[in-house]
Protein backbone atom coordinates (compact mmCIF):
# COMPACT_ATOMS: atom_id res chain seq x y z
CA UNK A 1 0.00 0.00 0.00
CA UNK A 2 1.59 3.05 -1.06
CA UNK A 3 0.81 6.73 0.70
CA UNK A 4 -2.02 7.53 -1.26
CA UNK A 5 -3.77 4.51 -1.22
CA UNK A 6 -3.45 4.64 2.70
CA UNK A 7 -5.12 8.13 2.36
CA UNK A 8 -7.63 6.81 0.66
CA UNK A 9 -8.77 3.97 3.24
CA UNK A 10 -8.65 6.47 5.74
CA UNK A 11 -12.55 8.48 5.80
CA UNK A 12 -12.00 11.82 5.89
CA UNK A 13 -8.77 11.75 4.30
CA UNK A 14 -10.29 10.94 0.90
CA UNK A 15 -10.22 14.87 -0.75
CA UNK A 16 -6.80 15.74 0.57
CA UNK A 17 -5.19 11.99 -0.74
CA UNK A 18 -6.75 13.78 -4.37
CA UNK A 19 -3.94 16.19 -4.35
CA UNK A 20 -0.77 13.16 -3.64
CA UNK A 21 0.13 11.69 -6.67
CA UNK A 22 1.09 8.01 -6.78
CA UNK A 23 4.69 7.83 -8.03
CA UNK A 24 4.92 3.80 -7.85
CA UNK A 25 5.17 3.35 -11.29
CA UNK A 26 8.56 3.61 -12.91
CA UNK A 27 9.34 7.56 -14.17
CA UNK A 28 8.58 7.77 -17.75
CA UNK A 29 11.15 9.64 -20.15
CA UNK A 30 10.92 12.99 -21.05
CA UNK A 31 9.98 13.41 -24.17
CA UNK A 32 13.06 15.09 -25.63
CA UNK A 33 12.16 18.76 -27.76
CA UNK A 34 13.35 19.14 -31.20
CA UNK A 35 16.74 19.03 -32.23
CA UNK A 36 18.00 17.86 -28.53
CA UNK A 37 19.64 14.53 -27.90
CA UNK A 38 17.82 12.77 -24.70
CA UNK A 39 20.22 13.11 -21.24
CA UNK A 40 19.82 10.35 -18.61
CA UNK A 41 20.22 10.36 -15.08
CA UNK A 42 20.46 7.34 -12.44
CA UNK A 43 18.81 7.69 -9.36
CA UNK A 44 19.68 5.43 -6.70
CA UNK A 45 17.27 4.67 -3.42
CA UNK A 46 17.36 3.18 -0.77
CA UNK A 47 14.31 1.14 -0.27
CA UNK A 48 12.57 -1.61 -3.23
CA UNK A 49 9.35 -0.69 -5.07
CA UNK A 50 6.95 -2.34 -2.61
CA UNK A 51 9.06 -0.25 0.70
CA UNK A 52 5.03 1.86 0.81
CA UNK A 53 5.81 5.19 1.48
CA UNK A 54 8.87 5.43 1.20
CA UNK A 55 9.47 4.37 -1.94
CA UNK A 56 7.01 6.69 -3.13
CA UNK A 57 8.42 9.81 -1.90
CA UNK A 58 11.62 8.82 -3.30
CA UNK A 59 9.78 8.19 -7.16
CA UNK A 60 8.10 11.78 -6.13
CA UNK A 61 11.69 13.26 -5.80
CA UNK A 62 12.60 12.28 -9.21
CA UNK A 63 9.85 13.20 -11.13
CA UNK A 64 10.21 17.05 -9.26
CA UNK A 65 13.96 16.98 -10.64
CA UNK A 66 12.55 15.61 -14.03
CA UNK A 67 10.10 18.37 -14.10
CA UNK A 68 12.55 21.13 -13.28
CA UNK A 69 15.09 20.44 -15.82
CA UNK A 70 13.06 19.40 -17.94
CA UNK A 71 12.91 18.20 -21.91
CA UNK A 72 15.93 15.73 -23.03
CA UNK A 73 16.08 14.15 -19.48
CA UNK A 74 15.41 10.26 -19.01
CA UNK A 75 15.42 9.10 -15.24
CA UNK A 76 16.65 5.74 -14.67
CA UNK A 77 15.20 4.42 -10.69
CA UNK A 78 17.58 1.90 -9.02
CA UNK A 79 16.52 0.43 -5.30
CA UNK A 80 20.16 0.24 -4.58
CA UNK A 81 22.67 2.38 -3.06
CA UNK A 82 25.53 0.13 -2.92
CA UNK A 83 26.85 0.84 -6.94
CA UNK A 84 27.71 4.61 -8.18
CA UNK A 85 24.88 6.82 -9.27
CA UNK A 86 23.98 10.42 -10.72
CA UNK A 87 21.65 11.50 -7.85
CA UNK A 88 20.62 9.27 -4.56
CA UNK A 89 17.55 10.08 -2.52
CA UNK A 90 18.47 8.74 0.98
CA UNK A 91 17.69 9.54 4.89
CA UNK A 92 20.53 12.31 5.70
CA UNK A 93 21.17 9.72 8.99
CA UNK A 94 22.40 6.94 6.62
CA UNK A 95 25.28 9.33 6.40
CA UNK A 96 26.52 9.25 9.84
CA UNK A 97 28.29 6.10 8.95
CA UNK A 98 30.67 8.76 6.75
CA UNK A 99 31.02 10.79 9.60
CA UNK A 100 28.85 11.90 12.53
CA UNK A 101 28.36 15.23 11.68
CA UNK A 102 26.05 14.54 9.43
CA UNK A 103 23.57 13.62 12.46
CA UNK A 104 23.25 17.96 11.92
CA UNK A 105 21.86 17.67 9.08
CA UNK A 106 19.11 15.12 9.51
CA UNK A 107 18.16 15.54 12.99
CA UNK A 108 19.40 15.43 16.28
CA UNK A 109 17.77 13.91 19.28
CA UNK A 110 16.13 15.39 22.46
CA UNK A 111 16.32 19.24 23.19
CA UNK A 112 18.94 19.72 20.68
CA UNK A 113 17.17 19.35 17.65
CA UNK A 114 15.51 22.08 16.02
CA UNK A 115 12.14 21.79 14.12
CA UNK A 116 12.02 20.76 10.25
CA UNK A 117 11.20 24.41 9.45
CA UNK A 118 13.62 25.25 11.97
CA UNK A 119 15.82 23.37 10.05
CA UNK A 120 15.35 24.46 6.60
CA UNK A 121 15.97 28.32 7.99
CA UNK A 122 19.60 27.41 9.51
CA UNK A 123 20.45 25.79 6.36
CA UNK A 124 19.00 28.59 3.87
CA UNK A 125 19.69 31.90 6.32
CA UNK A 126 22.50 31.12 8.49
CA UNK A 127 25.31 29.12 7.15
CA UNK A 128 24.20 25.43 7.27
CA UNK A 129 24.17 24.25 3.87
CA UNK A 130 27.57 25.88 3.18
CA UNK A 131 28.86 23.68 6.33
CA UNK A 132 26.86 20.32 4.86
CA UNK A 133 28.95 21.07 1.94
CA UNK A 134 31.64 21.33 3.48
CA UNK A 135 30.93 17.75 5.35
CA UNK A 136 29.77 16.06 2.05
CA UNK A 137 32.52 17.27 -0.28
CA UNK A 138 34.82 14.85 0.46
CA UNK A 139 32.72 12.17 -0.07
CA UNK A 140 31.97 13.59 -3.63
CA UNK A 141 28.31 14.99 -3.30
CA UNK A 142 26.22 17.89 -3.29
CA UNK A 143 23.52 17.81 -0.39
CA UNK A 144 19.91 19.23 -0.57
CA UNK A 145 16.98 18.84 2.07
CA UNK A 146 14.70 17.45 -0.03
CA UNK A 147 11.65 15.77 2.54
CA UNK A 148 11.24 14.74 6.25
CA UNK A 149 9.36 12.91 8.55
CA UNK A 150 7.68 15.80 10.62
CA UNK A 151 8.02 16.79 14.52
CA UNK A 152 7.61 14.33 16.90
CA UNK A 153 8.72 10.78 15.38
CA UNK A 154 6.73 8.05 17.22
CA UNK A 155 8.86 4.80 18.74
CA UNK A 156 6.57 2.47 18.83
CA UNK A 157 6.86 -0.91 21.12
CA UNK A 158 5.21 -4.35 21.91
CA UNK A 159 4.29 -3.07 25.29
CA UNK A 160 4.07 -0.06 26.76
CA UNK A 161 7.08 2.43 27.85
CA UNK A 162 6.69 4.81 30.97
CA UNK A 163 9.99 5.15 32.64
CA UNK A 164 13.83 4.80 31.14
CA UNK A 165 14.38 2.05 32.59
CA UNK A 166 11.49 0.37 30.68
CA UNK A 167 14.03 0.76 27.48
CA UNK A 168 16.71 -1.80 29.54
CA UNK A 169 17.68 -4.46 27.50
CA UNK A 170 15.31 -3.53 24.70
CA UNK A 171 16.12 -4.25 21.51
CA UNK A 172 15.05 -1.08 19.39
CA UNK A 173 15.27 -0.45 15.40
CA UNK A 174 16.79 2.87 15.06
CA UNK A 175 19.05 4.96 12.89
CA UNK A 176 21.41 7.73 13.43
CA UNK A 177 22.18 9.39 16.83
CA UNK A 178 19.21 7.64 18.08
CA UNK A 179 20.99 4.43 18.11
CA UNK A 180 23.46 6.02 20.87
CA UNK A 181 20.44 7.90 23.04
CA UNK A 182 19.16 4.52 23.08
CA UNK A 183 22.33 2.71 23.74
CA UNK A 184 22.91 5.08 26.92
CA UNK A 185 19.71 4.62 27.75
CA UNK A 186 20.02 0.70 28.16
CA UNK A 187 18.80 -0.32 25.03
CA UNK A 188 19.81 -2.55 22.31
CA UNK A 189 19.48 -0.67 19.28
CA UNK A 190 19.43 -2.93 15.82
CA UNK A 191 20.74 -1.71 12.77
CA UNK A 192 18.09 -0.13 10.89
CA UNK A 193 19.06 -0.27 7.36
CA UNK A 194 16.01 0.17 4.68
CA UNK A 195 16.36 -3.06 3.36
CA UNK A 196 16.61 -4.92 6.62
CA UNK A 197 13.12 -3.44 8.04
CA UNK A 198 11.20 -6.23 7.31
CA UNK A 199 13.30 -8.51 8.56
CA UNK A 200 13.84 -6.70 11.85
CA UNK A 201 9.77 -6.39 12.38
CA UNK A 202 9.67 -10.29 12.06
CA UNK A 203 12.47 -10.86 14.41
CA UNK A 204 10.41 -11.67 17.58
CA UNK A 205 13.37 -10.16 19.88
CA UNK A 206 12.75 -6.99 18.26
CA UNK A 207 10.22 -4.79 20.84
CA UNK A 208 10.35 -1.43 19.32
CA UNK A 209 11.17 0.58 16.09
CA UNK A 210 11.54 3.93 15.17
CA UNK A 211 10.30 4.91 11.33
CA UNK A 212 9.25 7.93 9.63
CA UNK A 213 6.09 9.63 9.68
CA UNK A 214 3.14 7.98 11.08
CA UNK A 215 1.68 7.60 7.39
CA UNK A 216 5.31 5.74 6.57
CA UNK A 217 5.00 3.34 9.76
CA UNK A 218 1.76 2.27 9.21
CA UNK A 219 2.32 1.57 5.89
CA UNK A 220 5.44 -0.86 6.92
CA UNK A 221 2.34 -2.41 9.51
CA UNK A 222 4.36 -0.89 12.31
CA UNK A 223 1.60 0.18 14.77
CA UNK A 224 -0.06 -3.20 13.92
CA UNK A 225 2.36 -5.12 15.43
CA UNK A 226 4.08 -2.50 17.76
CA UNK A 227 0.86 -0.85 18.93
CA UNK A 228 2.21 1.39 22.05
CA UNK A 229 3.27 4.65 20.41
CA UNK A 230 5.13 7.29 22.36
CA UNK A 231 5.67 10.28 20.28
CA UNK A 232 8.69 12.32 20.35
CA UNK A 233 10.09 9.66 22.57
CA UNK A 234 13.68 10.74 21.94
CA UNK A 235 12.64 14.48 21.22
CA UNK A 236 11.15 16.27 18.96
CA UNK A 237 12.91 15.97 15.88
CA UNK A 238 11.91 13.73 13.46
CA UNK A 239 14.11 12.88 9.96
CA UNK A 240 15.38 15.10 7.00
CA UNK A 241 15.20 13.21 3.53
CA UNK A 242 18.10 14.57 1.72
CA UNK A 243 18.84 14.57 -2.22
CA UNK A 244 22.56 13.87 -2.87
CA UNK A 245 23.96 14.84 -6.58
CA UNK A 246 27.30 13.07 -8.03
CA UNK A 247 29.60 16.19 -7.42
CA UNK A 248 30.45 15.36 -11.00
CA UNK A 249 27.21 15.65 -12.12
CA UNK A 250 26.10 18.83 -9.74
CA UNK A 251 29.17 20.75 -11.98
CA UNK A 252 27.90 19.86 -15.20
CA UNK A 253 24.40 21.04 -14.42
CA UNK A 254 24.02 25.13 -15.84
CA UNK A 255 23.32 27.44 -12.90
CA UNK A 256 19.92 27.73 -14.38
CA UNK A 257 19.49 24.02 -13.99
CA UNK A 258 20.93 23.92 -10.51
CA UNK A 259 18.81 26.75 -9.28
CA UNK A 260 15.63 25.10 -10.78
CA UNK A 261 16.44 21.75 -8.97
CA UNK A 262 17.13 23.58 -5.66
CA UNK A 263 13.33 24.73 -5.87
CA UNK A 264 11.66 22.11 -6.77
CA UNK A 265 13.26 20.31 -3.87
CA UNK A 266 12.97 23.15 -1.51
CA UNK A 267 8.94 22.99 -2.73
CA UNK A 268 8.65 19.70 -2.35
CA UNK A 269 10.24 20.13 1.69
CA UNK A 270 7.50 22.45 2.21
CA UNK A 271 4.34 20.93 0.74
CA UNK A 272 5.66 17.43 2.46
CA UNK A 273 5.88 19.62 5.48
CA UNK A 274 2.10 21.43 5.41
CA UNK A 275 0.36 17.88 4.42
CA UNK A 276 2.25 15.95 7.49
CA UNK A 277 0.64 18.54 9.83
CA UNK A 278 -3.00 18.49 8.03
CA UNK A 279 -2.86 14.72 7.85
CA UNK A 280 -1.62 13.71 11.08
CA UNK A 281 -3.93 13.45 13.59
CA UNK A 282 -6.31 12.18 11.17
CA UNK A 283 -3.80 9.15 10.36
CA UNK A 284 -3.18 8.69 14.06
CA UNK A 285 -7.44 8.22 14.26
CA UNK A 286 -7.27 6.09 11.33
CA UNK A 287 -4.84 3.67 13.08
CA UNK A 288 -5.72 3.67 16.35
CA UNK A 289 -9.00 2.29 14.47
CA UNK A 290 -7.81 -0.16 12.33
CA UNK A 291 -4.91 -1.61 14.61
CA UNK A 292 -6.18 -0.76 18.20
CA UNK A 293 -2.92 1.26 18.69
CA UNK A 294 -2.58 4.13 21.31
CA UNK A 295 0.13 6.86 20.93
CA UNK A 296 1.06 9.23 23.92
CA UNK A 297 3.50 11.88 24.73
CA UNK A 298 6.25 11.09 26.98
CA UNK A 299 6.33 12.38 30.80
CA UNK A 300 8.33 14.49 32.26
CA UNK A 301 11.11 12.12 33.72
CA UNK A 302 11.59 10.11 30.39
CA UNK A 303 12.22 13.03 28.67
CA UNK A 304 14.45 15.03 30.92
CA UNK A 305 16.69 11.36 30.36
CA UNK A 306 16.78 11.36 27.18
CA UNK A 307 17.49 14.98 26.66
CA UNK A 308 20.09 14.78 29.01
CA UNK A 309 21.59 11.52 27.28
CA UNK A 310 21.28 13.21 23.89
CA UNK A 311 22.99 16.27 25.34
CA UNK A 312 26.22 14.51 26.01
CA UNK A 313 25.87 12.88 22.54
CA UNK A 314 25.47 15.42 20.78
CA UNK A 315 28.74 17.38 22.79
CA UNK A 316 31.01 13.94 21.53
CA UNK A 317 29.82 14.45 17.93
CA UNK A 318 30.82 17.83 17.92
CA UNK A 319 34.69 17.06 19.00
CA UNK A 320 35.10 14.23 16.86
CA UNK A 321 37.39 17.36 14.81
CA UNK A 322 37.19 20.78 13.64
CA UNK A 323 34.98 20.83 10.92
CA UNK A 324 32.12 18.92 13.61
CA UNK A 325 33.07 21.93 15.89
CA UNK A 326 32.63 24.75 13.51
CA UNK A 327 29.12 23.04 12.44
CA UNK A 328 28.08 22.77 16.24
CA UNK A 329 29.05 26.22 16.58
CA UNK A 330 26.86 27.60 13.73
CA UNK A 331 23.93 24.91 14.99
CA UNK A 332 23.82 25.98 18.29
CA UNK A 333 24.19 29.70 17.52
CA UNK A 334 20.98 29.19 15.47
CA UNK A 335 19.16 26.52 18.25
CA UNK A 336 19.86 29.74 21.10
CA UNK A 337 18.58 32.33 18.24
CA UNK A 338 15.32 30.83 17.75
CA UNK A 339 14.78 29.67 21.05
CA UNK A 340 16.70 32.04 23.63
CA UNK A 341 14.11 31.24 26.48
CA UNK A 342 14.88 27.38 26.81
CA UNK A 343 17.27 26.52 29.59
CA UNK A 344 18.24 23.27 27.47
CA UNK A 345 20.10 25.00 24.92
CA UNK A 346 23.73 25.17 25.57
Amino acid sequence: MDRRDFLKTTGGLATLAAGCASTAAAIPAAAAGAGLSQRSLTVAMPWTPNHAGLADDAHRLALRIQTALGNGIAIEMRPDTKSRADITIAPVCADTALHPAFAYFGGLPGSQALSPSELEGWLITAGGQELWDDLAAPHGFKPLLAGHTGSNPTLWSKSPLSAPEDLSGLKIVARGLDRDVLRALGAIPVLGEEQALEAALNNSEVGAVIWGSPVHASAAGIPARFPFGLAGALGQSGGALAVKVDLAVWENFTPAEQAAIQAALSADFRAALADADTTRPAVEHAIAARDGASIKIPNTTFAAAVSRIAAAVVAHTAAQDPIAARIDRSYSAFLRAVHPNSINVS
